[in-house]
């Protein structure tokens, strides 16, 4: 954007994304706003400020855990599933605008796809309406379609909470549908929001849903698209995984340093600062790349981010103060999780 300023202070000429001179009013900057009035039509879709959606991995795309299905927990990064039977990662017949997407079944019940919100993220919300907008499809036998909006009973402690309203959005289409529900924010919400997606049907029934956004006003905008590193780096401040995907079965994790014949500890670097101090989850066989078979791995410390400590236990053969390597012994699903997940 250039501007031009005559001396005597007025604007007398403004180009847009090299658009000549006076395509946009210059009279508009006299009030520190340009009105869409005063915007060319061939532009009004390219203005954007800020983020807006307040939902993660809307689009489905990142898994860090790698796993085919779930029927209850976390499944695709930052969504969790409820009273499903089956559920897998959509990679074909999806919405055009979206590669990925997720199918829920049930028998009985409703599958229900969830997403929690921070509270950190939630403070501009009180008294606000905001809008979810999502792509669903009725795979098989799936009947009527809900949207549910709650918020935590307490900061970020989603062990009880209150709904806003449930809101019956129809009959689920065999086709892929964009639908939108909006909700009044209370003050409460400022605990933290949760979104649910759900629905009803006949025998064993199955759901598709991709593409959820939750964001400010009263009408559903285009789809947030994101990049996958800045979709991914906000996933790992809730969960990170390192290991199982991609790997031959020898990857190398961290160095450590023995502190007695059967410990030795490291400060493991986080890719980015967690929600709060994680969790660590182990899965799979370790050893040295000196031969030495890992036996347990455990937290070091209660405290610290981003950075946590770990010890990596053997049953003997650590040097005092010499320093090994981590690997996965021979083993492709080995894995470290480090969880702050709400």
């Amino acid at each position: 954007m250039a501007i031009v300023i005559n001396g005597s202070g007025t604007v007398t000429g403004l180009s847009v994304g090299g658009l000549p001179d006076g395509t946009v009013d210059e009279g508009t900057l006299a009030t520190d706003s340009v009105t869409a009035a005063k915007i060319p039509a061939s532009l009004e879709n390219t203005f954007v400020s800020g983020r807006k959606n307040l939902i993660i991995n809307g689009a489905m795309r990142v898994q860090q855990r790698g796993t085919a299905s779930v029927t209850s927990g976390y499944f695709v990064d930052r969504f969790q599933l409820s009273g499903v039977s089956a559920s897998a990662v959509l990679t074909s017949s999806t919405p055009t605008e979206f590669p990925t997407a997720i199918s829920v079944s049930a028998t009985s019940g409703n599958p229900i796809v969830i997403q929690k919100i921070e509270s950190k993220n939630c403070q501009h919300l009180s008294g606000q309406t905001v809008t979810a907008s999502f792509y669903a499809k009725n795979i098989s036998n799936a009947t009527t379609l809900y949207a549910k909006l709650s918020y935590a009973g307490s900061v970020d402690n989603f062990g009880s909470s209150t709904t806003i309203s449930e809101q019956n959005l129809g009959a689920l289409s065999g086709s892929w549908v964009k639908y939108t529900a909006s909700w009044t924010v209370p003050a409460g919400g400022l605990n933290g929001l949760m979104l649910n997606i759900l629905c009803a049907g006949t025998s064993t029934f199955t759901m598709g849903v991709t593409g959820v956004q939750l964001e400010l006003g009263s009408t559903a905008t285009d789809f947030e698209h994101r990049s996958y590193g800045e979709e991914l780096a906000l996933c790992q401040r809730y969960f990170h995984q390192q290991g199982r995907q991609g790997s031959d079965g020898y990857e190398q994790f961290v160095n450590i340093a023995a502190f007695s014949t059967t410990g030795a500890r490291c400060a493991y670097p986080l890719p980015t600062t967690m929600r709060a101090f994680p969790s660590v989850t182990s899965n799979g066989s370790f050893q040295t790349i000196t031969g030495l078979d890992i036996t347990a791995i455990a937290l070091a410390d209660s405290g610290g981010n981003p950075s946590v400590g770990l010890n990596f236990a053997v049953s003997s053969g650590y040097t005092v103060s010499y320093a090994y390597t981590v690997r996965s012994k021979n083993d492709a699903d080995a894995y470290l999780q480090f969880d702050a997940e709400l």
